[in-house]
């Protein structure tokens, strides 16, 4: 007899915990569910699939194992009335296949009158249930725990005594999955809905061991033999790797009947080394089911990714290395899903390091391998991962090689069947880590540092006759190199982490804070009406663009996270997509004069910065751009970006947001100094105001702070403005001001800590001379053999030069000369020019709290110069060195060798005079704007002095601080000459 009623309500009520309880078997949680059918008999191998308790009961204490009795609370029903769980063990229920399926932690509850299995509990312990057309299955990974129908409305699973019915069926059903050729038991099931298997009424099937056997898929590892006489060496070697990895001994082999596994001894190693060998019959490769499946599908993957890359047939091998380390990183049933890799190595699997294969790729030249005018990096296709080795594998079809290397941007869009359409003028990147992270994912070898690139010759297979794309010649005008701007060397050393694609925003452990960040620069640029959405005209390329993250840190210790839509603007093409670029920075002696009268005059210093600068300029090109990543707009993805206004990455950028904002300020009543043209000055009755601008950031000098406040809203009005205060820094260099003392001092000591640790210096030995007399460095100390030469090709010459310069020029002085001269040495440096670079950071570590201190004693202009004539071993050409002061501060300096070949050290210091001249005349102007344009260029000085604009004194060399910037002085003259120009520590 069966009757309806509700399932009761379960509520758990945890007793009061006894001392020393286990807690495991009171994890219980409130659980409701509604009008279920249950059955007044409650037959004892009967269970019910319940979605709605929270753990396994049963009323029978007779077919519990391992039984605990116990207090462990108390089940209410719908009625109030509460039923007692006394004890807790173990079920094994028998199932009609003849498996045993164990159920741990069933409470047992007399008085309840259903076998309940918790949906819930299965799913907490990794098993898969599947309810579909009236039947009910659980499994785990490929096996089949479980299977029933559903009764009425009731999923239940029955296990009656008499189970031989049961059996029939599922014996027919098996015997026909081997008929089939084992064949899934959905397609099974398919043939079954169409009639084809008349003598089966259902397919009930639960796990055949040979299909795990042969299907399954676990760790993979390829080698290419040129020879199958190689097979004996590769297993052994193979074997070795695999033992010493994992603690444990192979066991058994199973080959075909190839004469490599008999003859050459393998078999007697494999009997000396207890390892059982199977081979299979002639003709039946299904006997070695697992290694027969994954060469399919290793085959398979091959094969599709090499055609969509199009390269040709002879990169068979990279393509199958690679499918090899993707399908060992990619989830397997009958592991229960987990990563084969991960179950290896007991590593966690990272995924943002994968590229497309086939796709262009742009790898970074090493600069001891090309020349100051050639370009930065080389068109290559990527084809497979280090995984013994380090870096990612390069097909350089240009040079006919297979190259390494881990400092690359990708072009995943563009596959090498495209590669008609690239050109080299796509090149010019600098040295950077770039789209690589997590590079332990790719090998755990060490690296060593200066980003080392192995070579390897091409596999003999590859087809040499294979064309080679033309690459043409880059149509750009070249220009000076930018390898010792003083923006770069400092951006060299500001790198904190950041993500360097949309992708690793988004896996980074920061993801919410940059998807705000992009959001902030998406509002900005919509509500700028940067661009419209239309479609691309025919014959027009849309430019491609990227994110680009970074991590300010501010100066009260905070740090701010900042997303730029950058355009890919080296894919413009002058006269078409730009014509002029030029935009002036503020020099930085006009900084430093700036702030040396701020000191003098006591006066307000302001800062601003402007919020995505260049998106105010307007352009004057027509230019079409891609839908930016993570914001393509829902139903209009076949339409493209066309900018009204500037972005960050156009070639024409800077100059469109310099004269937008040089216009701006004309209208305000500012007048843009000549001596400048990024100082802007305003006279009022009985003040001033000077604003300094440097791209974005700005500074802002005045008497009357009502008149800065009024300056700042006229430009929030026009400019999305961020204003940040008092100036706290400004390019890297921290500005302390002391009003009371009337003091304001200009440090680099942080950046100079960066560039200590960055070249393995923070923990060197002092010195007190930025360069040591014993040190007389000339050419002929340069590498004269191949191995000097390679070991100084590893050296960071040149990036060690470039990081000093951006000190020199902005606070230190007093490494001016030294900094000069090892810089004469960039293209062949010795090991003696790369001694005298690391004396010269030993001294930057005892000196790292020197900074410019302007005291505010006057506004007296005051210059130095001297010359060491005939200074230069290699070209006996003299040194110019001159600093000019403000109130006994310097505010400009110079050190550099002459252009031309003096005769006497009168005629060395005359052209040094001359120098000299023309900086006080260009300082001079900018105070007063009064500069005349005079010629004549080496008697230049005599015209000064004639005019009285100039006064020579004679100075005795021992007081003039000149001295530093021309030669090597002692200790003693070294402090001497900082305390004359307010260098103080």
């Amino acid at each position: 007899m069966r009757c309806l009623f509700p399932l009761p309500i379960l509520v758990y009520q945890t007793p009061p915990k006894k001392k020393n309880e286990d807690n495991s078997a009171n994890a219980v949680t409130e659980e409701v569910q509604d009008a279920l059918l249950l059955a007044v008999d409650s037959p004892l191998d009967d269970w019910v699939l319940d979605s709605g308790a929270s753990f396994d009961t049963t009323p029978h204490r007779e077919i519990i194992q391992n039984y605990v009795a116990g207090d462990f609370g108390k089940v209410y029903l719908a009625d109030g009335s509460a039923l007692d769980v006394v004890g807790l063990g173990d079920v094994r229920i028998s199932l009609p296949n003849g498996f045993v399926w164990l159920l741990e932690k069933v409470r047992h509850i007399p008085d309840l009158m259903r076998n309940l299995i918790s949906v819930g509990q299965l799913d907490d312990e990794g098993h898969a249930i599947l309810f579909v057309g009236g039947t009910w299955k659980v499994t785990k990974g490929a096996r089949v725990l479980a299977r029933g129908k559903k009764t009425d409305t009731l999923y239940m699973t029955s296990c009656p005594r008499d189970t031989i019915a049961v059996a029939d069926a599922s014996t027919d059903t098996s015997l026909w999955h081997r008929r089939l050729g084992h064949m899934s038991e959905k397609g099974m099931k398919m043939l079954l809905s169409k009639g084809k298997l008349p003598e089966l009424k259902s397919i009930d099937f639960d796990m055949c061991e040979s299909c795990i056997l042969g299907k399954q898929k676990k760790k993979v590892w390829v080698y290419f033999l040129k020879n199958k006489s190689d097979v004996f060496v590769t297993f052994k070697k193979w074997k070795a790797m695999v033992e010493t990895e994992t603690g444990l001994k192979v066991k058994c082999l199973r080959s075909d009947n190839g004469g490599e596994y008999i003859d050459g001894g393998f078999s007697e190693y494999c009997a000396a080394q207890g390892i059982r060998m199977e081979k299979t019959i002639p003709g039946t490769p299904q006997q070695n089911g697992v290694a027969e499946c994954m060469n399919r599908t290793l085959n398979e993957r091959a094969r599709s990714m090499r055609l969509h890359a199009g390269l040709p047939k002879t990169f068979w091998a990279d393509a199958v290395s690679t499918a090899a380390y993707l399908i060992n990183r990619g989830p397997s049933v009958p592991m229960e899903f987990r990563l084969p890799e991960e179950v290896w190595s007991g590593k966690e699997v990272k995924f943002s390091h994968l590229k497309v294969f086939g796709c262009v790729s742009y790898v970074h030249i090493d600069s001891d391998a090309r020349s100051k005018l050639d370009a930065k990096s080389k068109i290559c296709f990527f084809i497979g991962y280090g995984d013994e080795k380090f870096g990612y594998r390069f097909w350089d079809e240009q040079n006919r090689k297979i190259i390494r290397s881990r400092n690359v941007i990708f072009n995943e869009q563009v596959m090498y069947k495209d590669r008609s359409t690239v050109t080299s003028d796509v090149t010019e990147i600098d040295q950077k880590k770039s789209e690589f992270v997590n590079l332990d994912e790719l090998t755990e070898s060490t690296v060593q540092k200066g980003g080392e690139k192995d070579k390897e010759n091409v596999n003999s297979q590859v087809d040499l006759s294979t064309p080679v794309a033309e690459v043409r010649r880059s149509s750009r005008n070249i220009r000076p190199p930018q390898r010792y701007s003083p923006v770069l060397n400092y951006l060299l050393l500001t790198d904190g982490g950041e993500p360097e694609c949309y992708d690793e925003a988004l896996q980074d452990e920061n993801s919410s804070k940059w998807e705000l960040a992009m959001k902030d620069e998406m509002d900005s640029l919509l509500g700028n009406q940067t661009w419209e959405l239309t479609e691309l005209p025919v014959g027009k390329k849309a430019l491609h663009n990227k994110w680009v993250y970074r991590i300010k840190n501010e100066h009260d210790g905070s740090k701010r996270y900042k997303a730029r839509l950058v355009v890919k603007g080296f894919q413009q093409k002058e006269g078409i997509d730009y014509t002029e670029i030029f935009s002036p920075v503020v020099k930085m002696s006009t900084i430093r004069l700036v702030l040396g009268m701020v000191a003098a005059e006591n006066l307000h210093l302001e800062q601003l910065d402007v919020k995505t600068a260049f998106l105010h300029g307007d352009l004057e090109e027509d230019l079409y751009m891609i839908q930016p990543e993570g914001f393509i707009v829902q139903g209009q993805e076949n339409l493209v970006c066309k900018p009204r206004k500037s972005l960050y990455g156009l070639k024409q950028a800077p100059r469109q947001w310099y004269k937008k904002f040089d216009n701006f300020m004309h209208r305000i009543g500012f007048k843009r100094c000549e001596a400048d043209h990024c100082c802007y000055v305003k006279s009022f009755d009985n003040s001033y105001i000077i604003l300094l601008l440097y791209v974005d950031d700005m500074l802002i000098v005045g008497f009357d702070i009502e008149k800065i406040n009024n300056l700042k809203k006229q430009l929030s009005k026009q400019f999305a403005m961020k204003d940040l205060g008092a100036a706290k820094q400004i390019l890297g260099m921290r500005i302390i001001r002391d009003k009371a003392n009337g003091t304001l001092k200009l440090s680099q000591s942080e950046y100079v800590k960066k560039v200590l640790s960055r070249f393995n210096m923070n923990e060197a030995k002092p010195v007190s001379t930025p360069l040591g007399s014993h040190f007389k460095l000339s050419k002929e100390q340069s590498p004269k053999t191949e191995e000097e030469r390679d070991h100084m090709s590893k050296v960071p010459y040149a990036s060690a030069i470039g990081s000093l310069m951006y000190a020199m020029v902005c606070t230190r002085p007093d490494i001016a000369h030294a900094v000069g001269v090892v810089s004469r040495f960039m293209s062949r440096p010795g090991k003696q020019h790369w001694k005298a670079v690391k004396w010269i950071l030993r001294y930057l570590k005892g000196s790292l709290d020197t900074c410019l201190c302007f005291t505010g004693a006057s506004l007296k202009l005051q210059g130095y110069v001297d010359a060491d004539f005939a200074g230069d071993i290699d070209s006996r050409k003299s040194t110019t060195g001159f600093v000019f002061t403000l109130g006994g501060t310097a505010i400009s300096w110079t050190s550099n060798l002459q252009k031309i070949v003096t005769l006497s050290t009168t005629e060395a210091e005359y052209v040094a005079a001359t120098e000299a001249g023309k900086e006080m005349i260009w300082l001079h102007g900018f105070l007063d704007e009064l500069v005349e344009t005079y010629t004549n260029k080496y008697h230049f000085i005599r015209y000064l002095v004639e005019d009285k604009l100039v006064i020579l004194e004679k100075i005795c060399g021992s007081k003039n601080p000149a001295d530093m910037l021309t030669k090597g002085v002692t200790i003693e003259k070294l402090k001497l000459c900082a305390a004359s120009i307010g260098l103080l520590a």
